[in-house]
């Protein structure tokens, strides 16, 4: 080659490596998806359930309060995390398989299904008739679906950020 001619020989694209930003982005969705499956067991076994304590004349109050109080704690991380994860299959560092990619997107996915389809709607009635049991178990198999879902992804993601920190050490 002579020095007057452009080199057509390319560097190879570097491989990918803990330290890119597919790492942080692992472990910051693996603990806000952690973080988001211990919401979602803390109102399965403590929030909901107490619904049923709560006098009826007091109910619709109370639930508003409920409703103020958790955005920031709750539905905002909540839904993040339900997104982030059904992304991953795209923003997965590549040493992650496509098989625990999936099982964290399918668990966001279910998570955002049973949230919107299922839980919001028996929260909005709720707001509209007041206490009632049949609306809390159904917003408790809502839940379950969703917190089942959200604790396979953060297993699938914890087995992924563990994998990766052997892969870097």
């Amino acid at each position: 080659m002579s020095l007057g001619t452009p080199s057509t020989v390319r560097p190879s694209p570097r491989p990918a490596t803990v330290r890119d930003w597919r790492w942080p982005h692992l472990v910051g969705l693996a603990a806000l998806s952690a973080y988001s499956t211990a919401i979602g067991w803390q109102a399965q076994l403590v929030s909901y359930p107490l619904f049923r304590a709560v006098a009826p004349d007091d109910f619709l109050a109370y639930h508003a309060q409920y409703n103020r109080a958790i955005p920031l704690v709750v539905v905002v991380p909540g839904f993040v995390c339900f997104l982030a994860c059904a992304a991953f299959p795209w923003t997965r560092p590549p040493h992650v398989s496509r098989r625990l990619a999936t099982v964290v997107a399918a668990g966001g996915v279910v998570s955002l299904v049973a949230t919107v389809a299922w839980a919001i709607p028996r929260h909005d009635l709720l707001d509209r008739i007041g206490r009632s049991a049949t609306v809390i178990d159904s917003l408790l198999d809502a839940n379950l679906l969703r917190t089942l879902a959200l604790t396979a992804g953060t297993i699938a993601l914890l087995v992924a950020t563990t994998r990766a920190g052997r892969r870097a050490g």
